[in-house]
């Protein structure tokens, strides 16, 4: 008998346009804008200009200095800093015209550069000045160190670099790591939401889960059927997120696509990640279900599962500082958190079959709990009747 309420199920909130449109339609379109809008803002190659504004005394030296600088032009204003507070240019330099003859004689010359903090154009060229006139003044403190004898390795001891031990684009990879964590718990989520308000909370409101509980058939068999629809939904809006997703990056970007390279462990990809988006769909429908069967209406099982789907939020945003090689057995073992940590580590190309059961076996525990206390509520006819 399960298997005709799931059937029946599946087969009313496939007929409902509102519900492929919920389910599949918008997470689809909604994957296809995120890896678009990624790939285009914050990986795209943007070639800034900033303009600096001097006064016609300024030092020549000291533009040649600045011109060196790529991505900068130099014009010239007799009030280089109205100019910039009027928004009209990044940066201004106010240099003493006798800069370089201070300079040649030993004396302290100043060069001083003006931005507006609060933009971040403005920031950034303040930054490359900077840079560059830091890096001159170490040449010359160099030069004068070297003409009277003294080893610049002085005032140098050691050499400092800093190298990723990463051997792909980190940022590149990161981006699809926070995107496609949201994309995925999201699809997920959209698809079972409508559904799982409606098989419960919506069959209240219109009366009709009277008539249904009346029937010969055990409730039992009604709550797993509506369990197994509600779950399938949410399966088939992971599935079709990680497909748009994949087939986005793979075909639309370039550099998205060979920071993601899946092809080497394709299969180890899909059905670990197979397996946490199947054991988070049946623990996320357990949650709707309780959260359903407490509303007596739509309208109050969507003010009801707005602020729990904000708290499922709460670990992507607890793991978006970590990096998978700092990931505990902890993370696996939180239901919710499992999910995010799962999504991170297999973007990165780690499979650890451990952490894998770690995040199936806890979310079914936690799974089955959730479903014993729907199932009692369901015996009630407090909660599945409602108010009447």
């Amino acid at each position: 008998m399960t298997w005709h309420v799931y059937i029946k199920e599946m087969i009313d909130a496939l007929r409902d346009r509102k519900t492929l449109v919920l389910s599949v339609m918008i997470p689809v379109l909604f994957n296809i804008a995120v890896v678009l809008f990624m790939d285009q803002v914050f990986l795209a190659e943007k070639k800034e200009t900033y303009k600096v504004i001097v006064k016609e005394d300024t030092s020549q030296q000291v533009l040649d200095w600045v011109k060196e600088i790529k991505d900068i032009e130099i014009e010239l204003a007799d009030d280089p800093i109205a100019v910039v507070k009027a928004g009209n240019a990044q940066a201004a330099l106010e240099v003493n015209s006798s800069f370089a003859s201070q300079l040649e004689h030993n004396q302290f010359p100043a060069i001083t550069v003006y931005a507006d903090s609060s933009s971040q154009k403005g920031s950034t060229a303040a930054d490359k000045i900077m840079k560059q006139l830091e890096m001159k003044k170490q040449q010359i403190v160099q030069e004068r160190l070297a003409a009277n004898g003294t080893n610049p390795k002085v005032i140098a001891p050691f050499k400092l670099s800093l190298e990723s031990i990463s051997e792909k684009d980190d940022m590149s990879l990161y981006m699809i790591t926070i995107f496609s964590q949201l994309i995925l718990v999201l699809g997920i989520l959209m698809g079972q939401l409508s559904v799982a308000n409606d098989l419960f909370a919506g069959e209240k409101e219109r009366k009709t889960m009277e008539a249904l509980i009346m029937t010969p058939v055990n409730r039992l068999h009604i709550i797993l059927g509506k369990w197994l629809a509600i779950s399938t939904l949410g399966i088939i809006g992971g599935i079709f997120s990680l497909l748009t997703f994949v087939t986005v990056v793979t075909l639309f970007t370039d550099k998205l696509s060979k920071a993601l390279n899946i092809n080497e462990n394709l299969f180890s990809f899909v059905s670990s990640l197979g397996i946490g988006i199947i054991t988070f769909a049946l623990l996320t429908a357990t949650v709707l279900m309780i959260l359903s069967l407490l509303a007596n209406t739509m309208k109050e099982a969507q003010n009801y599962t707005a602020p729990i789907m904000s708290i499922v939020m709460i670990p992507y945003f607890l793991l978006i500082g970590l990096s998978p090689n700092e990931l505990q057995a902890k993370h696996f073992l939180i239901p919710f958190m499992n999910i995010f940590a799962l999504i991170k580590q297999l973007m990165y190309g780690i499979y650890e079959p451990i952490n894998i059961l770690y995040v199936a076996g806890s979310s079914l525990a936690l799974m089955a709990v959730c479903f014993f206390i729907a199932y009692a509520m369901f015996q009630k006819s407090k909660w599945v009747l409602g108010k009447s």
